[in-house]
């Protein structure tokens, strides 16, 4: 045999040898629920955060957009990340967000006073990251991720290290917020990341044994066949009670809004958290692209024979038209739009069946709380209001920047909603002629105004009926809008009860400009005159709600999803 045969095999046995021992070392995927506490109310778990950067840069909207905000839309590096991941192989910190699994837990929330005495509220959390990764590696890269993270987000700050129970505790701290904190810890390959000491304990005691996981949650298994979280790029998850504790967290500063009466502010600020731990279960979050869009799907389930009870009362009309857009101007940033055969009665059926949960001076608040719901629009007996309305009932806010709303009815029996609107905008209204419609002016500029065109009843500010009325005689409606219809497909085979579409222009621009900020590498030259069309062509998003076995269940599509919402947000400005 010749030196150079032998010199061949030599190198395929070498070359099968060494892809064996990659392939035996590969990472193998983590339970992520088993690295997070078992009281956990809140919980978050991605498999791989380069697939999900793959996953958004091949979005319609991505491609559409990257050039308007000067990306090349083929940047990513997702074959790089890949051949890191499975090699090991490239600097410290980019194999380790090559590799790592990571889950986000929240245990709780803290309270602070601001300067105004008003509290601050904000989740104890941290994120938890399986590396896959050497300790000394992990150490290396979270403290150069996490440290420039730190001053870009607080600036100069001050770095402490301490030792706690073995394990080297470095907390990056806000000069100007104390209570603005980073706390990072290292267990073998696990990086613990939060925003508070005992958080970042508590998972380390998890990965111990010291302290039973979330991974043996009954509810959760069932919730991550519920939305297929096997397939999924991200899946959240609540247990069971994590509502009510929220709400004893913030229910005090929500009931005022309810009700002027301190007392009554003081009883439903105490039964608001027990309602909902009588009535609601877990509920359950999970994103996937589909067709070019971000779908996000949530479920929360409801205790007992409440979703069952409440499937004939959020019954819908499959028959029911689409009128009401004609009388809402182009450029609305939200429209809902509520479909029941009998509004009435699933007022009543929802109302009934929150009473039965509580006792019976409890029930008479909850009807109170459940009126103030719809003061806003100007009802103040919603039984008789919503006795007189047909299956169709819109609530649409025109700008971002405004809290009000108007609300837009077909009219089931009219002769009794033109006497409710008159008692409503009281003797002193005053009547004008807007685009051929009749518009009554209350005297009391809190009161409004209101309309009847044709079969619908338009109540609203004078400011934003006023808008509706002229954009109707000028045919700018929103029913018009090529990027409204287009938004407007339906994500479930049968009719929802609930369809919402929100502008989301904004946001998907804030999500492009995190990445347009990161540098030249991933910079192309924007393309003259691409700014703005790309973001008219998308201008909303859509979500639909229904009524299923077990609960409630909601679905989305947008660009970006709840994932651009959060690079948004959280990305260091």
């Amino acid at each position: 045999m010749t030196f150079a045969r032998k010199a061949l095999i030599g190198a395929g046995l070498l070359a099968v040898a060494v892809f064996a021992w990659l392939w035996l070392t590969r990472p193998a995927r983590a339970d992520m629920a088993a690295y997070v506490p078992a009281d956990s109310i809140a919980y978050v778990e991605a498999d791989s955060l380069p697939d999900i950067i793959e996953k958004l840069t091949s979005t319609d909207a991505w491609r559409e957009l990257a050039p308007a905000a000067g990306i090349d839309a083929n940047a990513g590096g997702k074959r790089l990340s890949g051949l890191m991941s499975f090699t090991g192989v490239g600097p410290s910190d980019a194999v380790v967000l090559a590799r790592a699994q990571v889950a986000v837990t929240v245990l709780g929330f803290d309270a602070a006073e601001e300067s105004d005495a008003t509290l601050k509220f904000s989740p104890r959390a941290a994120l938890v990251a399986e590396t896959h990764t050497s300790e000394w590696r992990v150490k290396s890269a979270l403290e150069k991720l996490v440290g420039d993270f730190a001053r870009r987000s607080f600036g100069a700050t001050s770095v402490e290290r301490k030792e706690v129970d073995g394990v080297e505790f470095v907390t990056w701290t806000s000069p100007s917020d104390k209570h603005r904190k980073i706390v990072t810890a290292v267990l073998e390959s696990v990086a613990i990341v939060g925003n508070d000491e005992s958080v970042v304990k508590a998972c380390i005691d998890v990965r111990r044994g010291a302290r039973p996981s979330l991974a043996s949650n009954e509810q959760l298994k069932e919730m991550r066949v519920r939305l297929r979280s096997n397939g999924a790029l991200a899946f959240g998850f609540a247990p069971r009670g994590s509502a009510a504790k929220v709400a004893e967290v913030f229910a005090p500063a929500v009931v005022g809004s309810v009700a002027d009466d301190t007392h009554v502010q003081s009883v439903l600020a105490t039964v608001l958290p027990q309602l909902i731990n009588q009535t609601m279960g877990s509920a359950g979050w999970s994103a996937r692209v589909e067709g070019g869009a971000v779908e996000d799907d949530y479920f929360l389930s409801l205790q007992g024979a409440m979703a069952e009870r409440m499937r004939a009362p959020l019954g819908t009309d499959a028959n029911a038209g689409e009128g009401a857009l004609e009388l809402l101007p182009r450029g609305v940033y939200q429209v809902s739009r509520y479909n029941f055969r009998s509004p009435e009665f699933a007022w009543r059926a929802f109302g009934a069946a929150l009473s039965s949960q509580a006792d019976v001076s409890s029930a008479t608040l909850i009807t109170l709380a459940l009126e103030a719901l719809l003061k806003p629009y100007g009802i103040e007996k919603p039984r008789d209001f919503l006795r007189a309305c047909g299956p169709e009932i819109l609530t649409a806010s025109l700008d971002a920047t405004s809290e009000r709303k108007v609300l837009v009815a077909l009219a089931r029996d009219r002769e009794s909603l033109v006497k409710q609107v008159s008692a409503h905008l009281g003797r002193g209204a005053r009547a004008e002629s807007v685009g051929g419609v009749e518009m009554l002016v209350s005297a009391d500029e809190d009161l409004g105004a209101g309309a009847f065109v044709g079969d619908y009843l338009l109540l609203g500010s004078e400011e934003d009926v006023r808008a509706c009325l002229v954009a109707r005689a000028e045919g700018r409606t929103l029913n018009a809008d090529d990027a409204f219809k287009t938004s407007a497909r339906a994500l479930f085979d049968e009719t929802a009860f609930a369809r919402t579409l929100t502008d989301e222009r904004d946001s998907a621009r804030n999500f492009m400009s995190v990445f347009a900020r990161r540098g030249d590498a991933n910079v192309a030259r924007a393309t003259p005159g691409a700014s703005v069309a790309p973001y008219e062509r998308r201008a909303y998003s859509l979500s639909e709600t229904r009524i299923t076995d077990g609960g409630f269940e909601k679905k989305t599509r947008s660009s970006f999803g709840l994932f651009g919402e959060i690079v948004a947000r959280f990305a260091p400005r």
